[in-house]
């Protein structure tokens, strides 16, 4: 059984919930600057190319808020990126990605059989069918980007930091905070499960070029929707679909160990949420995707 660390950890704590408020805040602030102050010119030189507007503007956001928040962890935490490993390891990411898809794919069928119901997809349309400008934009927002920042923010500090008081309180907590960035449903659930697969990946491989590769692999699947139909595409999601499944039932037993391993009789969870910063933005979070499902709702 893993005993509880013997320094207090509740300012910690706080400065995780505290960190996510500031990338909440900087993503609505450059949002409202850009779509205010830059997208004229930009409107200008693009010939009102709005698709590509919109993706060039996300792709700046995405860029600048992510440099800025690792900048602040860093510091905050006391942690340095260069000292995580970036180990190439292919059978790991494979693994990682082949589950992520599994489950992305097992939601997707949940999720149209909830529709029936009047359930909106209210998530945005990430697939490559629009302009040059479209396409190449959004391609480094979602492929290049996202990966390298949502893992060095999510598995690189935040599950590292959680870590160090419980393995399994880590995963549960940075998955959850990691959904409900997201900020809507049809997006929210499938990020959380996937999540749980990156951070036990990484804690097992222990080298975030492993997750952040899967991560741009399973978001580069996302882009490739709009070519669904090809052949290619068709064998490899089946086989990624399959293989993943195999990969979750061989790794079963040993994730009911690792589970039994972390039992503490340290209640991590109330711990953390009852930092104001923390139960703040689960409150907010919660409230956003809430409102916003009502919203397409009617």
């Amino acid at each position: 059984m893993q005993q509880p660390p013997k320094f207090m950890p509740d300012k910690e704590l706080s400065k995780v919930g505290g960190s996510l408020w500031l990338y909440i805040i900087m993503q609505l602030t450059l949002s409202f600057l850009f779509s205010f102050v830059a997208m004229p010119l930009i409107m200008y030189s693009l010939y009102y190319d709005y698709s590509a507007i919109n993706a060039c503007i996300e792709m700046l956001i995405s860029f600048i808020s992510g440099i800025i928040l690792l900048w602040f962890m860093s510091s905050s935490f006391k942690q340095n990126i260069k000292d995580l490993k970036f180990t190439f390891k292919p059978k790991e990411t494979i693994d990682t990605v082949s589950m992520m898809y599994f489950l992305n794919y097992a939601i997707s069928i949940i999720g149209a059989l909830l529709s029936k119901f009047g359930l909106p997809d209210t998530s945005p349309d990430f697939s490559l069918n629009g302009s040059l400008l479209y396409n190449t934009f959004t391609f480094i927002s979602v492929v290049v980007l996202a990966p390298i920042f949502e893992e060095l923010i999510f598995r690189g500090m935040i599950l590292q930091t959680l870590s160090k008081y419980n393995k399994m309180f880590a995963i549960v907590v940075t998955s959850l905070l990691f959904g409900l960035l997201h900020l809507n449903i049809t997006q929210a659930i499938p990020a959380f499960f996937m999540s749980l697969v990156l951070c036990y990946m990484y804690l097992k491989s222990d080298s975030i070029l492993v997750t952040m590769l899967a991560h741009a692999g399973n978001n580069f699947l996302a882009l490739m929707s709009a070519y669904s139909n090809h052949i290619l595409i068709t064998v490899l999601v089946l086989a990624l679909v399959i293989y993943g499944l195999i990969t979750m039932v061989l790794k079963s037993k040993e994730i009911n160990e690792f589970i039994k391993e972390e039992k503490t009789n340290e209640n991590w969870y109330a711990r953390f949420f009852k930092r104001i910063p923390n139960i703040l933005y689960l409150v907010f979070t919660t409230l956003w995707i809430i409102i916003s499902l009502f919203m397409n709702m009617f």
